[in-house]
């Protein structure tokens, strides 16, 4: 992905949100809203093909992702990249100033990690990826956990 290819699209449950739509109209980040191309209650598999088919980049605050096989499936499928705010007491406000400090590395992610590419933002802007291509990541970080576990030491 190029830099100059970043478009952030806000889905249904972050496009109507004013905060985030000021920052990122005082920005140069470019941003599609999910109303101005899809109606509410739209499949996840419709908006989410299109999304992914033009390589924009998904921000919502919609955690489901990380829980929910169905949702993981999706993005998979579609080889999607997207990010959500971590936690969901975050008022919108809190999201804008988050977002705004988390661009630049959602920018380097994008260019880093092959989608599929699923990053949780924190209330300070930091971003951990979840999942990249390879799956979660908090599954390989356990699996090499247990492996040190089961080396022997040396003593």
């Amino acid at each position: 992905m190029q830099l100059d290819d970043f478009i952030l699209f806000l889905d249904e449950n972050l496009d109507n949100c004013k905060p985030i739509v000021d920052a990122l109209t005082g920005s140069d980040v470019k941003f599609r809203c999910h109303h101005q191309h899809f109606s509410r209650g739209t499949d996840d598999d419709v908006w989410l093909t299109f999304v992914a088919d033009r390589s924009w980049v998904v921000l919502t605050k919609d955690k489901r992702n990380r829980y929910n096989e169905f949702e993981r499936e999706a993005v998979r499928r579609f080889r999607a990249r997207e990010f959500y705010f971590g936690r969901g007491d975050f008022s919108g406000p809190e999201m804008a100033q988050a977002l705004i400090q988390a661009l630049p590395e959602m920018r380097n992610i994008c260019r880093s990690y092959n989608a599929p590419v699923v990053g949780s933002i924190t209330r300070s802007g930091a971003i951990t990826v979840v999942y990249d291509e390879l799956g979660s990541t908090h599954e390989r970080r356990k699996a090499e956990q247990a492996s040190q576990w089961d080396k022997p030491r040396r003593g």
